[in-house]
């Protein structure tokens, strides 16, 4: 049993690495749903067809009931009926159930909340990939083979007593005529037998070749620096053959290859990079510029020498998002750049004191991590709960940043997990609004994007932030040591804290 686990880990891990939010394979969401707070996380099976784990907290009210039901992105059938959650014994407010997601690619679970407030729901965009793949362990193999061994013997032993001895009358000894027969019959039903065998072994094969084949792979990406005067530029390209070739739809039949929506603008950028230093000494969260949605560059900042990872989210029309992950060499700096890029991006260079929960930004503001007196449990949910304080101690709200009180970038140590965060968890704005304004007409390609662009836009332009508090919805998915750093937009600068977890 633990070879069969570390075996079926280890192959599931690698895809994890791979998929949206790198090692982060479960969708979290805090928002609202009609007159009702709630959290959401949604954990799919890595596997499609699969069965997703749903839990929804009501946070400050009593709900009578909760359903949650499945939506595929672009079904051209009916939904299917919403399926009934079960209040969690012992824990107030906390429902779970469980839901059929029976293809891939970019999906939604709708939450309906009844209540005495009335009815509410939230739809909460999820991308369902098959990333995980069951080896047969060596032992169980091995007994299956005996016990199929067994039962190919006994069926030929019953074959040649049944020729050789069937047609006989009570008492009468088999002739050497019958003899025979049984023998060619059972030498004929061996053979018959070794052809299904083999039949079935090379089909089984192929399935399994199939299987592995379609497990998610995400886009391939680069990145590289040049040397263009006066700055020095970042380029993250998409390598994938898939997307290079998106328009040539003979080209992608031929080769088997996903046919991707056009890429929608999130939080007001086609893209979001960070670069993180392999020691998580440097971070910089930059949002380049494109022209062919191949190639994005962006001034790269001061940031010292060494190897860096990098992490670029991106997301579909669809409503599907990506994580791409490559690394970058940086060789020394020669200086800060005569002019930054995007207004919206920064970078951090300064030390961070291991275990502070109290740091010091850029302007000289404070920034609290109220993390409570236990460590972080991998699986549980985390308290990433963040107090903004001016120099005298007292409460600052910070200003809207990209549409949001703030954003947060978790790594492990290692690089397995990263995930970009907001105050509505690990969602996409853009791919949540794609499904709620998606209309039956919305078949030609880009027309929802405009839409989805042109509301997104507007709801940053008047998104307000009036608390001091920036909370984000997680649960660290395993065990070690993290890096968080945390956004806020204050006086028209970007502060970044950053703050150390060890994971138990």
């Amino acid at each position: 049993m633990i070879r069969t686990f570390v075996r079926t880990f280890g192959v599931a891990f690698a895809w994890i690495v791979l998929s949206a939010h790198v090692g982060s394979p479960d969708t979290w969401f805090e928002g609202n749903a009609g007159p009702y707070h709630v959290t959401v996380q949604i954990e799919t099976a890595g596997v499609v067809p699969g069965i997703a784990k749903v839990q929804v907290r009501v946070i400050g009210d009593k709900a009578d009931a909760v359903t949650i039901q499945a939506n595929k992105f672009d079904a051209t059938g009916g939904a299917p009926p919403p399926e009934p959650t079960e209040p969690v014994v012992g824990d107030p407010g906390l429902f779970a159930g469980q839901l059929w997601i029976m293809s891939g690619g970019s999906n939604s679970v709708t939450v309906n909340v009844v209540g005495p407030k009335g009815t509410g729901k939230a739809v909460v965009p999820v991308v369902v990939v098959a990333y995980s793949r069951l080896r047969l362990d060596a032992p169980m193999g091995i007994g299956l083979a005996l016990m199929g061994l067994f039962l190919l013997v006994g069926l030929v032993t019953i074959i040649g007593a049944a020729v050789r001895e069937g047609s006989l009358p009570p008492g009468a000894a088999p002739t050497d005529e019958t003899r025979r027969r049984a023998r060619k019959a059972m030498a004929l039903t061996t053979l018959v037998l070794a052809v299904l065998i083999v039949g079935g072994w090379r089909w089984w094969n192929s399935e399994d070749a199939d299987y592995e084949r379609g497990m998610y792979k995400p886009l391939a990406a680069t990145a590289a620096l040049s040397a263009d005067a006066p700055n020095r530029i970042l380029r993250v390209s998409i390598a994938d053959s898939s997307w290079i070739h998106r328009s040539d739809t003979a080209w992608l039949r031929m080769k088997g290859a996903n046919t991707w929506t056009p890429l929608v603008e999130d939080h007001g950028k086609l893209m979001h990079v960070f670069v993180i230093r392999d020691d998580m000494s440097a971070f910089a969260h930059l949002h380049p510029s494109t022209a062919d949605s191949v190639s994005f560059a962006s001034v790269f900042p001061p940031l010292p020498a060494g190897k860096y990872r990098v992490f670029a989210d991106i997301v579909h029309e669809s409503g599907f998002t990506h994580t791409m992950v490559t690394s970058l060499g940086v060789p020394p700096s020669a200086g800060l750049p005569t002019a930054m890029g995007d207004p919206d991006d920064s970078w951090l260079t300064r030390a961070v004191a291991g275990g502070a929960t109290r740091v010091t930004l850029s302007d000289g503001s404070l920034m609290d991590w109220e993390r409570g007196q236990s460590p972080p449990v991998a699986g549980r949910p985390a308290s990433l709960r963040f107090q903004l304080r001016n120099a005298d101690g007292s409460a600052a709200v910070p200003e809207p940043y990209m549409g949001m009180a703030g954003h947060a970038a978790v790594q492990r140590s290692d690089g397995s997990v990263f995930v970009h965060l907001h105050p509505m968890g690990t969602i996409s704005m853009a791919s949540q609004m794609a499904f709620a304004m998606r209309q039956p007409g919305d078949s030609i390609r880009g027309t929802l994007g405009k839409r989805v662009t042109a509301a997104e836009t507007a709801a940053m332009q008047h998104r307000s932030v009036t608390s001091s508090v920036v909370t984000f919805p997680y649960a660290f998915p395993k065990p070690g040591n993290y890096r968080i750093w945390v956004q806020v937009k204050r006086g028209g600068k970007i502060l970044t804290g950053a703050f150390d977890a060890t994971v138990t």
